[in-house]
């Protein structure tokens, strides 16, 4: 009997201890994916409590350090669209045409750039609040959308598979892939697979990849291929780091290897 009590309050004592820490690092999860996951609420004995107070603390510093800093970084931006047309202006005046053309080629440059850094601090994706979706209905429309422009794109998968997360949001990371796909290389393809605790994403093509060294490379913001530089190709190069971005929000991770035979591959990984 004295055994049997002793079991019983231990197991009771270990579900008071267990249920709020298991709530706590459910939370803790959700937040890595969530960028405006709600507070965890403080419950459970006294040390519990306390890590769930720092906990939130500290989640409200990184949620008002992110929007200053995109803030700041969205009026740098905009501030410089002023001297940029006062250039454009002045080379007007310009009497040499190779010279105005020159710095014309040089504004429009700088310009894109900018455009492009403001639609990416200012991206309303990263205000959807996560919600479940199909996952293979979005990539299905995707598939269509370019059906509608006359590209084929290639996908499996299956069917009805429910994600938790903002489709607005992974529906752009995935149409950067896509379009690098498209704009790069051949044959576009995309592979969805649901494993134990995560999803895979596999975006390939057939084309020249990208040099080994440089794998990790371009997805720093605004690095190009040496390749991309001109105007028929476009891009300024924000596109992966902003897809890599919208995944690591999400909890996953984005990655990039070159596919035997020649082509590239962009694998996406999501947790469930």
């Amino acid at each position: 009997l004295a055994l049997i009590a002793a079991l019983s309050v231990a197991a009771i004592a270990t579900r008071r201890l267990a249920t709020p820490l298991l709530s706590f690092a459910k939370a803790a999860r959700r937040f890595g994916g969530d960028f405006h996951a709600p507070p965890i609420e403080a419950v459970g004995p006294h040390e519990i409590r306390q890590a769930i107070l720092a906990f939130n603390a500290m989640q409200a510093q990184i949620r008002h350090f992110v929007v200053d800093r995109t803030q700041m970084l969205a009026a740098i931006s905009h501030d410089l669209r002023a001297p940029l047309t006062r250039m454009r202006l002045r080379g007007e005046f310009i009497d040499d045409p190779e010279q105005q053309h020159k710095l014309f080629r040089d504004v429009d440059e700088m310009q894109a750039m900018i455009n492009a850094a403001l639609d990416f601090f200012r991206d309303d994706a990263r205000l959807e609040q996560a919600t479940p979706f199909d996952l293979s209905e979005l990539l299905l429309t995707l598939v269509d959308d370019y059906r509608d422009q006359g590209i084929e794109v290639a996908f499996s998968g299956p069917s009805g598979l429910v994600y938790r997360g903002r489709p607005l949001g992974l529906k752009r990371a995935l149409t950067n892939l896509l379009e690098n796909a498209v704009k790069y290389a051949r044959e576009p393809s995309i592979d969805l697979q649901a494993l134990p605790g995560r999803l895979l994403i596999r975006i390939e093509d057939r084309g020249p990849g990208i040099p080994e060294q440089q794998l990790e490379a371009v997805f720093a913001p605004f690095y190009r291929l040496e390749a991309s530089r001109n105007k028929a190709t476009g891009g300024v190069g924000l596109g992966l780091s902003a897809a890599r971005a919208i995944i690591r929000e999400h909890g996953g991770e984005l990655r990039l290897r070159n596919r035997p035979g020649g082509g590239l591959q962009a694998c996406v990984e999501l947790q469930t």
